[in-house]
């Protein structure tokens, strides 16, 4: 059975994989979030807070945030924030837990729709997610053939992040309407996906990026 260790285990896509795909895997998770007891405590801006686990299989990397704001509001510190937890972060994990992934490996990290299409008020987030497409492509050439390395790009999904966006009924229509597919995405379209990039059917792919997102990045409504 596969080892995958699971970074910020404590977000809904991560739970839904855990509840799904148990059977399948031996998954190891590591969060900063006291809620889960069976979780190793760990914080991803420091790396003596890292578990020495070896003999993995995948790592998938879950830490995000979600910080809308004009861009004459936002501060420096407001993208040196998003940076260390969407990018600083993942280096470290990365940097730590590379030595100890067996061939054939498979990482999974996330991306977003504001990567690739201008949105107003995603200069942050949009950065950061663009450093990690970037590094994600990078890194399979580099790793290639003993890891392979992919990113998830979804639009609105039905996170914990999102609920600002999801308060109530009209607010849910007014994001579905957005989507040519005419709805936003839940959990399991996402946790799927991750789930088939870590299994060997998909053993032939590395450095590609996968749109889960409703059609929103390539579909004129």
């Amino acid at each position: 059975m596969k080892n995958i260790l699971l970074v910020g285990a404590s977000s809904k896509v991560s739970i839904d994989l855990i509840e799904k795909y148990s059977s399948n895997y031996n998954f190891i998770s590591l969060s900063r979030n006291d809620n889960y007891s069976d979780y190793l405590k760990f914080d991803i801006l420091d790396t003596l807070t890292f578990p020495d686990i070896d003999n993995l299989d995948g790592i998938i990397y879950f830490p995000g945030n979600i910080n809308l704001k004009p861009f004459k509001r936002i501060k420096v510190d407001d993208f040196n924030e998003d940076y260390n937890i969407n990018v600083v972060g993942l280096l470290n994990v990365l940097k730590f837990y590379e030595k100890k992934l067996n061939k054939n490996s498979s990482i999974v990290m996330f991306s977003s729709i504001a990567a690739k299409v201008g949105m107003p008020f995603h200069s942050s987030i949009a950065m950061c997610k663009a450093a990690i497409l970037s590094l994600s492509r990078t890194l399979a050439a580099e790793w290639s053939p003993k890891i392979r390395l992919n990113t998830i790009s979804p639009s609105l999904f039905n996170s914990t992040m999102s609920q600002n966006f999801l308060k109530d009924e009209s607010m849910v229509e007014r994001m579905s309407n957005k989507h040519p597919l005419n709805r936003v995405g839940s959990v399991s379209d996402i946790s799927s996906m991750v789930n088939f990039l870590i299994s060997d059917d998909s053993s032939w792919i590395t450095g590609q990026d996968f749109s889960v997102d409703g059609g929103l990045s390539t579909i004129v409504k």
